[in-house]
């Protein structure tokens, strides 16, 4: 049996279609197919049915995708023992927030590449309930953000601190009041996409006070929604730390409300059943020095 298919396998269940495993794995979706049906013809039972246009688990398929899930995890392991005689080498992918790596983590990462040349590190900005999830399917290796009630019964957990984020505008913002209930103010938030759990939160203040917006600016780039803010088109909500210098020249100013202020745990995540490789183990010590 093949790991590869027992992989795609993973994949499909966990990114819902053909088309996202494909993307997910590097391979062309016919790909995808060939290693389903290589998997299906060799357990002799088909692992999905079709529902409509939804695709599911069959009885035997859910069974299966358990016992390929202990399969894989125990595979890497294994694939770990190997390591050990070599051991800053490899390739360590992990996964951030992008506040974070953008304003608190430089030093890590060049700690890190000092210390093991030889590893490939792959860092990619995601956000946090992508984090959590990529840790969950070996999607990553580690999984730095914001806490988003991350699932305790299958990732490892580690404190990273925790950091005020404060609700933030030009100095020139001409309706600063996120204090009094019922209001309509003629002005956008500034924000990133949906899933941020700093627009989460906030979008869930607005609504508790009954304050409602003419809009929302969806932007992808945290620099790109200070400069935005910086020119008087809205407001946002932000850690403090990624705006301290322009906070300290005056080009963004703190609103006063309950909702400024509130600090925002940091976490860690590895996967509970995955041998911590020496690269990682490296990684998560540069993390303690850092952001505790």
């Amino acid at each position: 049996m093949e790991l590869k298919n027992l992989r795609t396998f993973q994949a499909v269940v966990d990114q819902g279609s053909y088309q996202r495993a494909a993307e997910r794995l590097g391979y062309t979706q016919s790909t995808v197919t060939v290693h389903i049906q290589q998997l299906e013809e060799e357990l002799g039972v088909p692992l999905f049915e079709r529902t409509g246009r939804r695709m599911a688990l069959t009885q035997i398929g859910e069974r299966a995708l358990a016992q390929a899930r202990e399969l894989l995890l125990a595979a890497d392991r294994l694939a770990g023992l190997g390591q050990e005689g070599n051991a800053l080498a490899g390739t360590l992918r992990v996964d951030m927030a992008e506040t974070l790596l953008c304003y608190k983590t430089q030093a890590v990462i060049q700690k890190f590449r000092k210390l093991a040349p030889q590893v490939r590190l792959i860092i990619r900005s995601r956000n946090c309930l992508d984090i959590a999830e990529n840790v969950r399917t070996g999607a990553c290796d580690l999984g730095v953000g914001y806490d988003m009630d991350w699932s305790r019964d299958v990732l490892e957990v580690e404190p990273m601190g925790e950091y005020e984020v404060i609700l933030l505008a030009s100095s020139e913002f001409c309706h600063p009041d996120f204090v009094i209930h019922g209001q309509h103010k003629p002005v956008s938030l500034v924000t990133d996409e949906p899933d941020s759990i700093f627009r989460r939160r906030l979008e869930a203040y607005l609504r508790a006070r009954n304050i409602t917006l003419d809009a929302t600016l969806e932007l992808w780039s945290i620099e790109t929604i200070k400069r935005c803010v910086m020119s008087n088109l809205g407001f946002t909500y932000l850690p403090r730390f990624a705006v301290q210098e322009e906070l300290a020249s005056g080009r963004l100013v703190e609103l006063i409300a309950p909702i400024s202020g509130v600090r925002f745990p940091a976490l860690c995540a590895q996967h509970k059943n995955r041998w911590v490789t020496p690269a990682m183990e490296l990684f998560i010590n540069l993390l303690r020095e850092e952001l505790d």
